[in-house]
């Protein structure tokens, strides 16, 4: 087999790139095939997937690969080729010639401006954040702001009184955090480290800690890991941390049945197919009611006017100073202070961010301006509570997979 391309392929690569596949990748696979998460979005790929993250665990050209490539035949050659060149665009294979620090497609993930214009709106998040930072930064401090992003925490440790603050990016936002270093006048003070915080060393260790990696799903930026990492080999033994404890909240509810239609195959959708179209659809509803943890997610804000059947289950609650289990296990009975259907569970979260200062992603707190989303976990067949009923709440997150949720009857 040689590297000519065949006839309908459009290569967007010459031959002669070097190509290796991105550090920090996570892999997940699912019997739709293989997810990789890249600078915070997923991207869902075929079964080659695999075999080309192989191939490229040492630097090749792209000529080269095509040739140690046994195909059986043209179509598969084919799919190796395309599938080499969407994992070039979506940031898993990278040009060695270039710096690998841009992860993430102008288009989207952490390096998109239109996500973090979202995150300077939000005025409650940025503004509890400095306000944290104000609390709990000192004179003389050193500062480490993993996921900077265009600097503004940075920024704020700088302005707070530290001596010194590391600003650690690992997109293409870096560089915009950069001209605002210098736009405010702290290129002295603040260094910008490009690069993914589990891969990069410091000239000294922080007594402070700035995170804002804190997901829709509270977990799925890797807060805990990243944390545990910063912990043995770039912070202090006393470090300080901004947020310092996060506690993670379900609220169960009565989600509309509108939303409730929108997201998930009832017995009144099947019916709605069926006579929309002449087909059954009963073995997709099936599937749904077996689903572990059919969900959604939307703005908590949204869920304001939303019935809540019982006060707030606490889910988790994490001292990031002092937490070692990454992984969470809980089973809660709660009991219902009213009456309605059970069909849903909103997820929020509520974070310390300093001595007197918090954030919560409550429906009742978050603001219109609020850029986090909550996910909420649909019950398979909803049932009446009447107040004083007791359901359980199983809770699984944390490290390394996705986070579920089964309410039931005691």
């Amino acid at each position: 087999m040689t590297n000519a391309v065949p006839h309908g392929v459009k290569p967007s690569l010459s031959s002669t790139i070097m190509l290796q596949r991105a550090r920090s990748l996570r892999v997940q696979i699912t019997s739709e095939g293989v997810r990789l998460l890249v600078g915070g979005k997923g991207i869902l790929f075929g079964p080659q997937g695999l075999a080309v993250l192989d191939l490229f665990a040492q630097p090749m050209s792209l000529g080269e690969a095509l040739q140690t490539f046994k195909a059986r035949g043209v179509q598969h050659w084919m799919d190796m080729a395309s599938t080499i060149m969407a994992l070039h665009r979506a940031g898993a294979l990278r040009d060695v010639a270039q710096d690998e620090s841009p992860l993430v497609p102008a288009g989207g993930g952490f390096g998109s401006v239109s996500i973090h214009v979202a995150m300077l709106n939000d005025r409650i998040r940025t503004a509890g954040f400095m306000a944290g930072i104000a609390e709990v930064v000192c004179p003389r401090d050193v500062v480490v702001d993993i996921g900077t992003g265009t600097g503004i925490l940075a920024v704020a440790a700088a302005r707070a009184g530290a001596a010194h603050v590391y600003a650690v990016e690992a997109t293409e936002i870096a560089s915009v955090a950069r001209a605002v270093f210098e736009a405010n006048g702290l290129t002295e003070r603040i260094t910008l480290i490009q690069g993914w915080s589990t891969e990069i060393e410091l000239p000294e260790r922080a007594d402070v800690l700035v995170s804002e990696i804190v997901g829709n799903d509270p977990w799925d930026e890797r807060i805990l890991e990243v944390t545990q990492d910063a912990r043995k080999r770039l912070l202090k033994p006393t470090a300080r941390f901004v947020p310092g404890r996060m506690r993670v909240f379900g609220l169960p509810v009565t989600v509309p049945h509108v939303e409730r239609m929108q997201r998930t195959v009832t017995a009144e959708t099947v019916n709605h197919w069926k006579s929309w179209y002449n087909v059954d659809y009963s073995p997709l509803a099936e599937m749904v009611r077996n689903a572990a943890h059919p969900q959604f997610y939307l703005k908590p804000q949204q869920a304001r006017d939303w019935t809540q059947l019982s006060d707030p289950a606490l889910l988790a609650e994490v001292d990031f100073a002092t937490f070692h289990d990454r992984d969470i296990a809980q089973t809660i009975t709660a009991t219902a202070t009213a009456s309605g259907e059970l069909s849903g569970l909103l997820v929020y979260f509520e974070l310390m961010l300093g001595p007197t200062t918090t954030l919560s992603t409550h429906p009742a707190h978050a603001d219109a301006y609020n850029c986090w989303k909550s996910p909420v976990f649909l019950v398979g067949e909803p049932w009446s509570v009447q107040t004083g009923d007791h359901f359980v709440i199983d809770y699984h997150a944390g490290s390394g997979r996705p986070s579920e949720v089964h309410l039931s009857k005691p």
